[in-house]
């Protein structure tokens, strides 16, 4: 079977995704007269398992495997951007694809080369296919030819990536009108990480340059300013080597800091030596090994982009005890606005006294992000793009809003404080 799924109602174009699908269906037949083939709408998570479980029930194993629609860094989005859905890649190793031998996956979705599809590709053990830049749709397969020039209504539409104007701003847009070029799809096969994916191969570095937590000063001072006047229970989710809770000590009660990175939890565990009201625990996937209402704050520092988002926030939902709150901060990816351009000299000001206060600080981190290691670990974990952050967290603590704690040229600082919370108060999802 060639199974085409689609989105409407992400974003903008949802129309268009659906007369691209019909168009690649249409094609599909011609190319494979007598084989299975299927475009469905899929509006959520719960409706792309139930594809693959429909597909597992008929006995008709998946052949080829298309998704036409939006994507976020880490894969294919659902929804709408007021309750938007992904899944986790947690989420996509418990899923049972029913692929058939010698099957193959392909993203026609931005941005789906960088990440997705090569961990699509060693997930389940298929060729995979996905674009590198942006996408849009074209009256023509082999280069862009905008659909308004349409001389007939409803004409077949295709996804194609190609430079333009979110790429590489009005150069990019002007570009893609004037040449209609466009990329072809990158293929993935099935291969281990080249490097270590995680950070215990900089663990050390990362150790050095992180003495104390403090050097993030924009970020140190806005956590502060929201944890408890009384001594609190913490969880710090992502908390590396422990700088943060050990910076936090006379304002808790306990500590617990939990990480998926051996390495890290040993350079905590080394540096918490003596401290009685510390612990760090090493967790493998979104599971947190604590009864209900442990905690009164949770804290996610400079991690939560690396996170399997709902999964996680499940468990934290679990062990926040009534009125717990969760506090968030974390760099995403998103070009400076003008509007931003005081904000962006402010913070460039701090950032050059900072370096100028802190040489030892500055120096060792230019030798962190500089080294092979850390260049192969951000490979396997990219930083998430602004919207995809805000819209996330905002739908999920609804009334609450991202604030901006610094700006950069290409990325700025992000935090979030859910407030008090209770049980019941997030918003449901559709899967699992």
């Amino acid at each position: 079977m060639i199974l085409i799924l689609y989105t409407t109602q992400y974003r903008e174009g949802g129309e268009k995704f659906a007369r691209a699908a019909r168009t690649l269906a249409d094609d599909k037949r011609r190319q494979h007269p007598g084989a299975t083939v299927r475009a469905v709408a899929v509006e959520s998570k719960a409706d792309v398992v139930a594809q693959f479980r429909a597909a597992r029930e008929d006995g008709t194993p998946i052949a080829e495997l298309h998704f036409i629609g939006h994507s976020g860094m880490y894969g294919p989005m659902f929804r709408t951007r007021a309750i938007p859905e992904q899944f986790s890649p947690h989420e996509w190793r418990t899923l049972d694809v029913p692929f058939a031998p010698g099957a193959s996956a392909w993203f026609h979705a931005c941005r789906t080369a960088r990440w997705f599809a090569p961990f699509f590709a060693r997930t389940f053990g298929v060729p995979a296919y996905g674009y590198h830049w942006y996408t849009t749709v074209s009256l023509r397969p082999d280069r862009f030819r905008w659909e308004r020039l349409a001389t007939r209504p409803d004409p077949p539409l295709y996804v194609l990536g190609c430079p333009g104007r979110k790429s590489h701003g009005v150069l990019g847009s002007l570009s893609k009108y004037a040449t209609g070029r466009v990329e072809a799809m990158k293929r993935f096969d099935p291969a281990p990480p080249e490097g270590d994916p995680t950070y215990d191969s900089v663990a050390g570095l990362y150790d050095e340059v992180f003495e104390d937590i403090t050097v993030r000063r924009d970020e140190w001072r806005w956590l502060k300013s929201r944890l408890p006047r009384e001594p609190a229970r913490v969880l710090d989710v992502g908390c590396g080597n422990g700088a943060l809770l050990l910076q936090m000590r006379g304002r808790l009660a306990h500590g617990t800091g939990v990480d998926a990175s051996a390495g890290m939890i040993e350079r905590a565990r080394m540096r918490a030596a003596g401290a009685p009201d510390l612990e760090f625990v090493r967790i493998d996937g979104p599971v947190l090994p604590f009864p209900d209402a442990s905690f009164d704050v949770v804290t996610s520092l400079l991690s939560f982009r690396y996170l399997d988002w709902d999964p996680v926030m499940n468990e934290i939902r679990r062990v926040l005890r009534p009125g717990g709150r969760v506090l968030i901060v974390d760099m995403v990816t998103a070009p400076v606005r003008w509007r931003e351009t005081p904000l962006l000299l402010a913070s460039k000001g701090r950032g050059y006294l900072q370096r100028f206060r802190a040489r030892d600080f500055a120096r060792r981190l230019r030798r962190l992000v500089t080294d092979p290691r850390w260049q192969a670990m951000l490979r396997y974990n990219p930083i998430r793009a602004e919207h995809e952050m805000t819209w996330y967290l905002e739908s999920r603590f609804p009334g609450r809003k991202v604030e901006k704690l610094n700006v950069g040229w290409n990325a700025r600082v992000l935090a979030f404080d859910s407030g008090p919370l209770q049980p019941g108060t997030v918003a449901p999802q559709s899967y699992p």
